[in-house]
């Protein structure tokens, strides 16, 4: 009895830390004055599995206030080349020199491995 209760918690455990030991991808993107600094990482929670996190910042490095301003995010499967889970991040209006952040999740499974790839709306 001893044992297989050893063993689950041992399976719990690896299974919690699967995927989760990776280091954050950082990225750059630019879009005229438009600037965004994004990092995602792996997580896993009981409750939604594996995903992806993405962080990140807009700066507006021109001379005129933005309007609108949307993000594009894709989880791709780097094997497939599918897209697994999108998002689209309604920013707003971003002033000259302003800098704004975001966050959001992107649903994966924990068998695949993934990029996100990031556009600028419109």
């Amino acid at each position: 009895m001893k044992q297989i209760v050893v063993i689950s918690v041992l399976v719990i455990i690896l299974v919690a830390l699967s995927g989760c030991l990776s280091s954050p991808v950082v990225r750059e993107s630019a879009q005229g004055a438009l600037h965004s600094h994004y990092e995602y990482s792996v997580g896993w929670s009981p409750g939604q599995g594996c995903y992806e996190r993405v962080t990140g910042y807009v700066y507006n490095a021109g001379n005129t206030s933005l309007d609108a301003v949307l993000l594009n995010l894709n989880l791709v499967n780097t094997g497939t080349g599918t897209i697994r889970d999108s998002r689209s991040i309604f920013i707003g209006p971003v002033g000259t020199g302003e800098t704004r952040t975001y966050e959001t999740i992107l649903d994966g499974e924990c068998t695949q491995e993934y990029q996100v790839d990031f556009a600028f709306g419109k």
